[in-house]
């Protein structure tokens, strides 16, 4: 390669990339993405270009994709990752097969030691889009939350990694020396990224990985990350690393969301009032229970963006409208919440049904039965079927619903599932950990309101003697319970939370179709005595061992029940709690 010429045009292109993705931070969606296809035009489909251009493009369709959560952005950016990665794997020059058998027999368990020397920073450069757009739609893969994705996110992950290996030992050998910042940069975060990500996973695929070969050293890769951050990494790989970092915080873990908080701290030194930086400050906010300056962050994007009809990003907006119609849910204000479901139920292109089922429990939970029952009707015509070859897990469950308590009835709307749907909406968003304590209290009093009427109905059901010798399902009376109980645990009113939680047993109650409260009640109980842990210490084996032995309980529920992989994601931060509360060797002996 000719080398002077080559080496500006890829220093000039890294630099009008880096131009296109601050127009990005600042919330000018439509003219970075025109500028950079503008460039993808004219420069990538030269030959022999290294796809820079391109895979700036993709980091930009998979940071909306990582804000909005709609299926068509994560399949566009889906597409564009793996153009962008086939794009650079083309330019790679290729082994003889001799040389490739026996490069892949003494790989498998170690990455190959490459001769630094004879690869160009075009190569290296090449190499690094590979396994960043590699790893990045891995990520994506996270989204559709079923065992088949996982596995996909598995062997996509291997391959990113096995890149970064090759990368960071061509780097490593020159010291770093005679490599750009830019690449340098790349690896590290490469590193830390991929460190984070696999910690997402179920024991069980971690345990599988282990055997293939994944190294798994969170500890190594935030140092990695920061190490990259302080050094100046480049703003594609602050993008790259920021929507991934958080799209990590997805199952809400405590770390997660700490480690996240820090590198937003951080990098709006770099980028004030960045748009990317607003939005997730307003999401952790929220997940911090700061619920008030979390609605300021989204309402401040509301005003301040103002995004056209007709711009390619315009449908972004959802995500913050979805965010503050939870954060008045979050607050029990029923009839505030209302108008963002009402926007989202007309315009979503992820799921209107789910929409209108939320917006027909805000009416139920304000009394207004009528309107309620005749929003529910609309739940099954607005389903969308299938997306990635699966049913929303959120439309099964709203379907489900409205067929099972005849919620699109007013005798449906007024019952006890109509008084408890809101509540139960919250508690399945694993939400009661970001809600004010006169809230929580609040909760509790709408339980109490539903288990007298609950009550009641049972009365007038003992006097037919049509159903006299009938066994009445416990569904009711189990979610009542379950609800209440995490409610008080809370509140730390442990003793109340006990009595709830101990009654939901798959021994003690016939459940019949809300299958989900037993296993999340073992989640629920294993969580309560952890905190009795951290309270009072007197009898630490017998608490740990009895969390255990509840999570294990939840994890081996083996009857399919809505949002399983929601709670797998929970028992599996769970078990990561516990290992940081008394180590990982103590707790292999429970």
């Amino acid at each position: 390669m000719a080398a002077a010429a080559e080496c500006y045009d890829v220093t000039r292109d890294c630099d009008e990339a880096e131009q296109a993705l601050r127009l990005l931070l600042q919330g000018k969606f439509d003219e970075a993405e025109d500028m950079i296809v503008a460039r993808v035009n004219a420069r990538d489909s030269v030959a022999g270009a290294v796809p820079i251009f391109t895979h700036c493009h993709a980091v930009i369709l998979f940071a909306k994709a990582g804000i909005s959560g709609a299926e068509e952005d994560r399949k566009q950016a889906m597409e564009k990752l793996g153009t962008a990665a086939s794009m650079a794997e083309n330019l790679i020059p290729k082994q003889g097969w001799v040389q490739s058998i026996a490069t892949w027999g003494m790989g498998y368990f170690s990455s190959p030691s490459p001769k630094s020397d004879d690869i160009s920073e075009e190569e290296l450069s090449c190499r690094i889009i590979e396994a960043e757009a590699t790893f990045l739609s891995a990520l994506l893969c996270f989204f559709e939350e079923s065992i088949a994705a996982f596995f996909r996110a598995a062997l996509l992950i291997r391959k990113a990694i096995r890149g970064y290996k090759h990368c960071h030992a061509i780097i490593k050998k020159q010291e770093y020396s005679n490599r750009s910042e830019h690449n340098v940069s790349a690896v590290k975060l490469g590193f830390g990224g991929f460190s984070l990500a696999i910690s997402m996973l179920p024991p069980k695929m971690l345990r599988l990985l282990s055997v293939l070969g994944f190294p798994s050293d969170r500890a190594a890769g935030l140092n990695s990350i920061n190490e990259s951050l302080k050094g100046g990494a480049s703003v594609a790989h602050d993008i790259f690393f920021l929507v991934s970092r958080l799209l990590l915080s997805y199952h809400e873990r405590e770390d997660h969301v700490a480690s996240a908080v820090e590198i937003l701290n951080f990098m709006e030194e770099t980028y004030p009032k960045s748009f990317f930086l607003s939005f997730y400050e307003g999401r952790l906010k929220r997940l911090n229970g700061d619920l008030q300056g979390s609605m300021e962050c989204f309402q401040s994007l509301e005003r301040g963006l103002k995004l056209s009809s007709t711009s390619h990003f315009f449908k972004l907006r959802h995500a913050w409208v979805y965010e503050l119609g939870l954060g008045h849910m979050l607050l029990l204000q029923w009839e505030e919440a209302e108008k963002y479901w009402i926007e989202l139920k007309q315009d979503s292109a992820w799921s209107r049904a789910f929409f209108a089922y939320l917006h027909g429990v805000c009416l139920s939970m304000r009394g207004e039965a009528k309107l309620a029952a005749k929003e529910f009707a609309e739940v099954q015509g607005l389903l969308r079927g299938t997306m990635s070859g699966r049913v929303l897990a959120e439309e099964q469950y709203a379907s489900r619903k409205v067929k099972d308590h005849a919620l699109d009835t007013m005798e449906g709307a007024q019952g006890v599932q109509g008084q408890l749907c809101g509540v139960e909406f919250l508690y399945l968003w694993n939400s009661f950990p970001q809600m004010p304590k006169e809230e929580l209290e609040a909760v509790v009093h709408i339980i109490d309101k539903a288990e007298k009427s609950l009550r009641s109905s049972h009365r007038e059901s003992a006097i037919n003697l049509e159903k006299e010798d009938e066994e009445e399902p416990d569904d009711y009376v189990a979610i009542c319970n379950l609800i209440k109980g995490t409610a008080l645990r809370e509140q730390r009113k442990l003793v109340e939370a006990h009595s709830c939680l101990d009654l939901v047993r798959e021994d003690d109650m016939y459940v019949e179709s809300e299958l989900f409260v037993i296993p999340m009640a073992a989640y629920e109980r294993a969580l309560l005595l952890m905190y009795e842990y951290n309270d009072d210490q007197s009898h630490p084996l017998k608490l740990i061992s009895n969390a255990k032995k509840e999570l294990d309980t939840a994890e081996g529920f083996k009857r399919d029940y809505n949002f399983l992989w929601r709670l797998l994601g929970r028992v599996h931060a769970a078990r990561g709690a516990l290992k940081s509360i008394i180590g990982e060797e103590v707790l292999f002996f429970f």
